[in-house]
């Protein structure tokens, strides 16, 4: 059964038969983000607008066959997809991200992720996370546990700053908030023992899901980065909050998530650090 996941009123039934049925076909998904990765980095971009353009032929590609894969089976269910109209469906709603780790993606970089997200009545229940360069599969229902290739999952143990790993917010769009983020990475470089960050967002977050990474802080964040990691996260012991320990349900603009035990200490931090920016 699940560590931390709070308890509401679902059908668990029909939530495992839709997990379960992108995880039998995981492996067609895998070859096919493969084969489209090795399309676009095939050819190397000649301005940022051509990276970018490339960047969202990509993922409308991948989103056009993850809404048709998932209509084949599930025609009465709603499917937000980043990039694409909503479409509206019953009680049950996916939501897609079919490459977070965009530019890791068109530059060949074996650092992305495809995150299925499954809410009922807009709460998170349900998600899959396929990681094609590994052939990794992570996935949870809410109250079920959490699991990688069908192995249970669980976050680490780490008490203490100074042996924790974190992946550190760095938003592409960073400018106008630089001080901020200097502020929360001189508070990390302190007292943290190292940082890692892959590019992904749903990827960082799976990695402190099975205890290999402990925390990440994020800002931007959409809901279709988060929906499918929410479940996974706390499934496996993990939190996933805003800076006042408000836990996500289906959108937040700035997001902590931790293995669980790190998470006071972390918001602690971060309320301290960025203090010192709001009165300079």
């Amino acid at each position: 059964m699940g560590i931390s996941s709070p308890t509401i009123n679902f059908p668990v039934d029909e939530t495992i038969k839709r997990i379960e049925y992108v995880k039998a076909n995981a492996m067609g998904i895998i070859h096919e983000a493969k084969k489209i990765q090795r399309e676009v980095s095939s050819i190397r971009s000649e301005t940022d607008a051509d990276e970018k353009e490339r960047i969202d032929a990509a993922d409308g590609k991948l989103g056009d066959i993850l809404i048709r894969f998932l209509q084949k089976s599930f025609p009465k269910d709603g499917i937000i997809c980043e990039d694409k109209p909503a479409i509206d469906g019953g009680d049950f709603k996916w939501v897609l991200d079919p490459v977070d780790g965009s530019m890791n993606f068109v530059r060949g970089l074996p650092l992305y992720a495809i995150s299925f997200g499954l809410e009922h009545r807009e709460t998170p229940v349900g998600g899959v996370v396929i990681v094609p360069p590994q052939e990794s599969v992570y996935s949870a229902v809410l109250g079920e546990g959490a699991y990688k290739n069908g192995e249970p999952i669980v976050t680490s143990r780490i008490s203490e700053l100074n042996r924790a790993i974190f992946s550190p917010n760095l938003p592409t769009k960073r400018a106008h908030m630089i001080q901020e983020i200097m502020a929360d990475l001189s508070g990390f470089l302190t007292y943290a023992r190292s940082f890692r960050r892959t590019g992904s967002f749903v990827l960082d977050a799976c990695f402190i899901a099975e205890g290999v990474m402990d925390a990440i802080w994020e800002k931007t964040v959409k809901h279709w980065d988060v929906s499918a990691i929410s479940v996974i996260l706390t499934e496996a012991g993990g939190k996933l909050t805003d800076l006042n320990g408000v836990h996500y349900y289906t959108g937040l603009p700035e997001l902590v998530a931790s293995n669980g035990v790190l998470h006071s200490e972390i918001l602690n931090l971060l309320k301290t650090v960025r203090s010192t920016v709001s009165r300079n």
